[in-house]
């Protein structure tokens, strides 16, 4: 494991340290939402709109795969857990959670997040100087 040491450019700059506290802050914040929003004993109710819950799945996959990418998490590990969080996620909302049904439709969205987050990670990356 790499340390930050004065010649890395991470120790020298103040704004960097503060960016990587920012984006691990959020990490903490969107792993939160997402297990509040996938565990939660009854699904919140909300406008009846088709498609709206695969777009929230791709929502609360993709913000902490960001998140964790841009915090310094190396990308086997962060994508790793989140792609076997995905299924497991609906496999345990179908059998353990009484008012939540699975749906494997629900697995493909989460996946597509975890893709999404990390597209927008490399996107991100190959727009700095």
């Amino acid at each position: 494991m790499t340390r930050l040491t004065e010649s890395t450019p991470a120790a020298a700059d103040p704004f960097l340290r503060r960016s990587n506290r920012l984006w691990r802050v959020a990490l903490v914040l969107a792993v939160a939402l997402q297990l509040i929003a996938l565990y939660m004993p009854r699904a919140p109710a909300g406008p009846q709109i088709t498609g709206l819950d695969k777009v929230v799945h791709v929502c609360i996959f993709a913000a902490p795969a960001l998140a964790a990418l841009m915090a310094g998490v190396s990308a086997p590990w962060a994508l790793g857990i989140l792609a076997v969080h995905a299924p497991v996620s609906e496999l345990i909302q179908h059998f353990a959670l009484v008012h939540r049904s699975g749906d494997p439709l629900d697995a493909m969205a989460d996946l597509g997040g975890v893709a999404l987050g990390a597209f927008a990670y490399v996107v991100w990356n190959r727009r700095q100087p």
